[in-house]
């Protein structure tokens, strides 16, 4: 979760920055926020450290702390009481994590001026990192109250919720005379109490992270919210809601009211017990694993309604009394384990063989296998001492971990020898997990007769990740019910190992993002998916998932989250802090939603011929005999529109962007076209009428794609790709980051396409060599919102532009890829802009006319937005939302039928 990982602070430093620029440092204060005057001390020398804290504060907006570092303290040795330098080292201190340096620093501004909002901010943050919770509320509201629209005093506030009430008082707790499971688990499948006794259960879910757009992770819905969503869940048909951790008191009250009121058709609750890695990757650490059966302990007593849990960072807390211990199916403990942790943790622990306790055994396998054992004895074991109840457990797991053979799927070690047999240089470490060096596997697990309740294996699984659920030749060749299918293929044989006990897909689904990060068979890929297409997929998933015998699944996930990210843009969403404030079209982890989170209307109209009417209100950037080019922006996209003279458009229209110099990029059209530009361009659009593409001038192109040439022959070709994306290719590619972005001024003509390697290239374990796939991002899905980037109607063009795909590495602050001059530093560098500045060209017949039409850099036109600190975002349901209700409604277990399995 957000706030376990060391802090990045999230001060809106932009204000201070703007001033500081603007030599509005004067004794030291910040101007605007109305500071008292500065002592003497502070007054007689500001303006001999104002240049170095300028430069400090260019290079923290930048992202290099070192170079933050030595400026500021500069400006201290010039000036030692210089405020602005004193405010921003508490910052650098904040980003470098180093916590009580940063609160001293910002205890002596606010000592010095008890009005500096940025200082007190900081302090706050401070406290709040130390988990001093209520000077971290003093300094919020002070902060607040001298400048009632920060919005960091603000969210912090509303995260620390009210002061706190007095604890409530509770009936005291009365144990049931005998053992008390709502759940139990018999042979494939679950079952529920009823009135009418134990009846088959199948879990039809949805997993629920509630993180609103410019939300963390740890910041949660109101209580309406949560009554909203879980009247809607219920209305889809789902039967279970799956969370992974503690949520605030407020949905389990929601959550208690709404199964009152329908005891027919409850919506029962999968919890999960959250934990980061652990130190070193020793989960027996007793440090570590005391604080994660902690946390079971606060989950277990929140669940019946008898706990009161301290709000900390990054955690949910108040005082829980909504009893909601009658519908809790099931408890699935941890997470995602990474496969490094748990190779490190069996090699650390090889005395660490099975578990013998009062409700579970474990025979063999690793020491890994015996600690889930462990930790799941522990859960179990408090529950039914505390309040004589008990319920299904599992652990989570992954096909990363799973307990099958891989055979196209080698380590990264394997697959480094191979190349180098071949007489490949590797230069770095693939970057990958090892998805088949070790497993974990819930068949070692027994429960003993004091455990009725029963065990179960939970995965989280997709269909496009790992490669071998791609590569797999057995997999290639299963079909289900439905057709071809990898994924059923998978599932088929997970069921046929696990033929003793349920098990549960806890997590799958696919992705309604333009962008994709993995492609698949039978089109089910990561991304890449308008919204019908994700509804069909989800759909035919989950009657696999049961087709295929298992218990049930949870699709994920409820809404689209923001703050998600995934490999393939993970570099270049910075800082990664503020991801959550914009929609990232082409970050799949971010639209996996039945509720779509979409941005603000900024071009009102559900229709092109609506929008139009609401783009000629706009002002033009360019407005000639030839016709209108008009610009818009929201969290999500750069809006394009242009309309031709007459009611018609050009047989060819292009649209350049110079980003960031005048005077770097490619000053000629695409294939020079045209006359030279007054201005370089980092990106051109070209619009025909069947095709729309964005290319990039080399120097800012995020990738390079290199050919491998030095081993004879042809790879494996991959498996017949349905639904493939626009500009798919395969081959024998490598990827890599192609540093400096640095934009450099040229006058060639010659731009890249935006491919990228999506599925890179392997070896299998016998020395299989498969080819890698990709696909073009640049060229831009046809229809309108919410799922094309581009329309046409008639005489106009309206064009869509993820903001990623321009570079923007957060366009709330208008921030853009681009390394400084000089050294490469570790991270990628950026900057900000002021705006983009924009070209177009129009060509009939075999002439070409081109704006600004004077060829002179002052008539450029440049379009702007303004930043924001708060995203505006509108809630929908998707189609998927509807299609899962039927499919939910309609679905046939195969664990159902006569005999069971």
């Amino acid at each position: 979760m957000e706030w376990m990982a060391p802090h990045r602070s999230r001060w809106t430093h932009r204000r201070a920055l703007a001033l500081a620029l603007a030599g509005a440092l004067a004794g030291g204060t910040l101007a605007t926020h109305g500071a008292d005057a500065a002592p003497a001390a502070a007054q007689e020398c500001p303006a001999a450290g104002n240049p170095a804290a300028d430069r400090g504060w260019t290079a923290y907006r930048g992202g290099d702390m070192a170079a933050a570092r030595t400026a500021f303290e500069a400006a201290l040795r010039a000036c030692p009481r210089h405020e602005g330098a004193r405010t921003g080292l508490g910052y650098v201190e904040l980003r470098q994590d180093r916590t009580a340096e940063a609160r001293r620093l910002f205890e002596g501004v606010v000592a010095d001026a008890p009005r500096n909002v940025d200082a007190l901010v900081g302090l706050g943050i401070s406290a709040w990192r130390s988990d001093d919770r209520e000077a971290a509320r003093a300094a919020f509201t002070r902060a607040q109250a001298i400048d009632p629209s920060n919005a960091d005093a603000r969210d912090f506030l509303a995260r620390l919720g009210p002061p706190p009430a007095a604890a409530p008082v509770r009936p005291p707790l009365v144990l049931p005379a005998e053992l008390a499971y709502p759940a139990r688990t018999n042979r494939d499948r679950f079952e529920v109490r009823t009135a009418r006794g134990w009846e088959p259960f199948y879990i039809k879910g949805v997993n629920l992270g509630a993180a609103l757009p410019g939300k963390h992770p740890s910041e949660f819905p109101d209580s309406m919210t949560y009554v909203r969503w879980i009247e809607g869940m219920a209305a889809m048909g789902a039967n279970t809601v799956r969370v992974y951790t503690i949520h605030p008191p407020h949905f389990y009250g929601a959550l208690y009211e709404w199964n009152r009121a329908h005891p027919d058709a409850p919506l029962w609750v999968i919890h999960g017990v959250w934990a980061e890695l652990p130190p070193e990757d020793d989960f027996a650490n007793p440090e570590w694993e005391g604080e994660f059966f902690q946390e079971m302990r606060r989950v277990v007593d929140l669940l019946h309604g008898r706990a009161d849990v301290p709000v900390r960072p990054g955690h949910a807390g108040g005082y829980y009394t909504a009893d909601v211990s009658p519908w809790v199916l099931a408890y699935i403990i941890g997470r995602e384990w990474e496969p490094f942790s748990v190779v490190a943790f069996n090699e650390l622990h090889p005395e660490m063989r099975g578990h013998r306790g009062r409700f579970l055994t474990v025979e063999g396998g690793t020491p890994m296998d015996a600690w889930l054992g462990k930790a799941s004895e522990y859960i179990i074991a408090y529950e039914t001492d505390t309040y004589r109840a008990q319920r299904p457990v599992a652990y989570t797991n992954w096909p990363t971990l799973d307990p099958l053979t891989h055979p196209t799927e080698s380590t990264v070690a394997e697959e480094i020898a191979i190349r180098q047999r071949l007489g490949e240089r590797v230069d770095a470490r693939p970057l990958e997990y090892d998805n088949d060096a070790t497993g974990l596997d819930a068949n070692l697990v027994t429960p003993t007769a004091a455990f009725p309740a029963g065990y179960f294996a939970s995965y989280h699984a997709y269909p496009y990740y790992p490669d071998f659920m791609v590569l797999d030749p057995g997999y290639n060749r299963t079909s289900s019910s439905e057709g071809r299918s990898n994924y059923f293929g998978y599932l088929t044989e997970l069921k046929r190992h696990h033929d003793h006990m349920p098990v549960v897909i806890s997590e799958y689904g696919v992705p309604a993002s333009i962008g994709s990060a993995h492609l698949q068979p039978q089109g089910w890929h990561h991304g890449g998916h308008n919204e019908a297409q994700m509804a069909e997929v989800n759909a035919r998933l989950t009657r696999e998932i049961a087709e295929s015998g298992m218990a049930g699944g949870a699709i994920f996930a409820w809404i689209d989250e923001w703050f998600k990210k995934n490999w393939i843009v993970i570099e270049f969403e910075i800082p990664l802090e503020r991801n959550r404030l914009w929609y990232n079209r082409l970050d799949a982890e971010q639209h996996y939603g039945m509720l779509a989170e979409d941005p603000g209307e900024v071009v009102p109209g559900a229709t092109l011929a609506q929008r139009t009417a609401s783009w000629r209100r706009m002002p033009a950037l360019y407005q000639t005999a030839e016709g209108t080019v008009r610009a818009a922006a929201d969290e999500g996209y750069l809006w394009l529109f242009f309309e031709g003279a007459n009611g018609r458009l050009p047989e060819e229209l292009m649209l350049g962007f110079d980003i960031l110099k005048p005077e770097a990029g490619d000053f000629r059209w695409p294939g020079r076209v045209g006359q030279r530009l007054p201005v370089g361009l980092e990106f051109a659009l070209t619009a025909r009428e069947d095709e729309v593409r964005l290319v990039v001038d080399p120097p800012s192109n995020p990738f390079a794609i290199d050919e491998i040439n030095i081993i004879p022959g042809q790879p494996t070709p991959p498996p017949d790709i349905e639904d493939a994306l626009p500009g798919y290719f395969w081959g024998r590619f490598q990827q890599r980051f192609k540093r400096p972005y640095r934009t450099q001024p040229n006058e060639d003509g010659v731009y890249d396409s935006l491919r990228v390697v999506t599925n890179r290239r392997r070896f299998g374990r016998d020395g299989t060599e498969f080819a890698a796939l990709g696909y073009d991002r640049g060229i831009l899905w046809r229809g309108g919102p919410p799922d094309g980037l581009w329309e046409r109607g008639d005489g106009v063009l309206e064009v869509r532009i993820p903001w990623m795909l321009l570079n923007f590495t957060d366009p709330s602050e208008r921030r853009v890829l681009q390394d400084p001059e000089g050294q490469i530093p570790g991270e990628f560098g950026t900057t900000t802009v002021e705006g983009i500045r924009i070209l177009a060209a129009a060509r009939t017949g075999s002439t070409w006319r081109q704006w600004p039409a004077s060829g002179r850099a002052a008539d450029v036109a440049s379009f702007t937005w303004p930043t924001w600190e708060e995203p505006r975002y509108r809630e929908r349901a998707r189609p998927v939302y509807d299609a899962m209700r039927e499919t939910y409604r309609t679905i046939q277990p195969s664990v159902f039928r006569e005999g069971g399995r």
